[in-house]
């Protein structure tokens, strides 16, 4: 009995010490995080109002990566677009419209369209925004049996944020030796870290990345950034009720540079992210479904490294 209760004891002061190691490490996440932040008094945001159905779609900002909408169902969501602007000035948006899984052409069921809006502050009412583009889905497309449509909005934006300056210093991926070898050793990297479960490293890995989120929608405070990692991120979910997970090989991929080569990214052949899990799910009543999901990686490769790093 005494030895019973010896390793109980054990065992509890063990998960403590891992709690707190791991509340440890969130904190230093947190913080550097923070650090990739500024406070800005011209908060301006744009959005695109995105809705599609019969189709798929992806957001491009010339000069920047995208934002895809790949799900073969229908879709209406309001899209930060700040997050796809990396500096002040005059951008191209390129709207590209795909047809759907099993669709040789874009049928006479797809529509889309696109609004862009301006708000003078991130805090600004719904009904203040200023809208200052728009895009529909041409009919009549079925009759020239197109797999593919592609359109571009001008657009002028005045964000306060300046990473063009860091992306024109990093290197072009294209003059990279064994560069698509390298791509492909870190997204087997982060898919392991995936499979793993391992929230922290995970955590680490999209750093940058997760910066350029809190920075370009000013929620760049203390509170907000620390508010944003009780998300849990699927991929990495240690929900045990998350069971069945299965993450796609790092296979039969296409490889895309944005940014004039200094940004990359692989995808599967069918628009949707390369990492990706496929897993089933119980509810509170104990019944099961399907799920799958993935997370886009953009890479780029810092000036002065040799590594690969989640931009």
């Amino acid at each position: 009995m005494k030895k019973l209760i010896s390793l109980f004891l054990l065992s509890c002061f063990l998960f403590s010490c891992g709690q707190e190691n791991q509340e440890k490490q969130m904190e230093e996440i947190i913080q550097q995080e923070l650090a990739l932040t500024q406070n800005y008094t011209h908060r301006p945001a744009f959005g695109a109002q995105v809705t599609k159905n019969g189709c798929k779609l992806i957001i491009e900002v010339e000069g920047a990566q995208d934002y895809r909408f790949t799900d073969n169902t229908g879709q209406s969501t309001m899209l930060p677009l700040n997050l796809l602007l990396f500096n002040a000035g005059k951008k191209n948006v390129i709207i590209k419209v795909y047809s759907r899984d099993g669709e040789d052409y874009i049928t006479k069921y797809a529509n889309a369209s696109v609004t862009i809006y301006r708000a003078a502050d991130k805090d600004t009412s719904l009904k203040d925004y200023q809208q200052i583009a728009e895009f529909n889905l041409p009919q009549g497309l079925e009759e020239q049996k197109l797999p593919y449509y592609e359109a571009k909005l001008m657009i002028d934006v005045d964000v306060p944020f300046t990473y063009d300056q860091e992306l024109a210093a990093s290197v072009n991926l294209k003059n990279v030796p064994n560069i698509e070898q390298k791509i492909v050793e870190k997204y087997n990297q982060i898919r392991t870290i995936c499979i793993n479960r391992d929230e922290i490293a995970y955590h680490r890995e999209f750093l940058h990345s997760s910066g350029i989120v809190s920075n370009t929608t000013y929620e760049n405070n203390y509170d907000e950034i620390k508010n944003s990692y009780k998300r849990k991120p699927m991929l990495t979910d240690s929900d045990s009720r998350i069971t069945n997970r299965e993450f796609l090989p790092i296979k039969n991929y296409q490889i895309q540079y944005y940014a004039n080569g200094k940004i990359v990214a692989l995808w599967q052949k069918n628009l949707r992210p390369m990492l990706y899990m496929k897993a089933r799910v119980k509810n509170d009543e104990g019944e099961e479904r399907n799920i799958e999901g993935g997370d886009p990686i953009f890479l780029y490769m810092p000036q002065g490294s040799n590594e690969l790093k989640v931009w």
